[in-house]
């Protein structure tokens, strides 16, 4: 069974003389790297709720990173990162598809707002106290 590589990366803030203390031990900078990311989205930043992140990096072309286990919610350790252009394309025309709302709440966005209101508020309440979900987008 061929194996594929796996970049494990682990992120941490070095502490108050951190760099004095390595130097003492006889460690030395090999290299630096600096560049450029910049990241693309919609308006609605639908892309990044959803832990979707799409990037061209400086001189290396375009980069999309989407979580990697299926139906793990939250923060995730796995991602699935992309660097084909046509693999992205495809993977972008899946999620760009538009839902179309319910019949029930675009009556009730249009015809009685202050029920739909309310019925937000009341979603919000029962889904997530601490507010970290879009109850709007569970509705539709």
């Amino acid at each position: 069974m061929a194996q594929g590589l796996i970049e494990v990366e682990r992120k941490f803030i070095p502490g108050p003389g951190t760099e004095e203390r390595l130097l003492e031990l006889g460690g030395t900078l090999e290299h630096q790297v600096t560049f450029r990311d910049s990241y693309f989205d919609t308006p609605e930043l639908s892309l990044m709720r959803a832990d979707h992140w799409l990037r061209q990096r400086e001189s290396s072309g375009w980069e999309f990173k989407c979580p990697g286990a299926a139906g793990v919610s939250g923060l995730h350790t796995e991602y699935v990162e992309l660097t084909a252009e046509p693999a992205i394309v495809a993977k972008l025309c899946v999620l760009a598809q538009e839902v179309a709302p319910a019949k029930l709440i675009v009556y009730l966005q249009r015809f009685r707002p202050q029920d739909y209101q309310r019925l937000l508020e009341v979603h919000s309440s029962r889904e997530n106290p601490q507010g970290t979900k879009d109850a709007d987008s569970s509705l539709d």
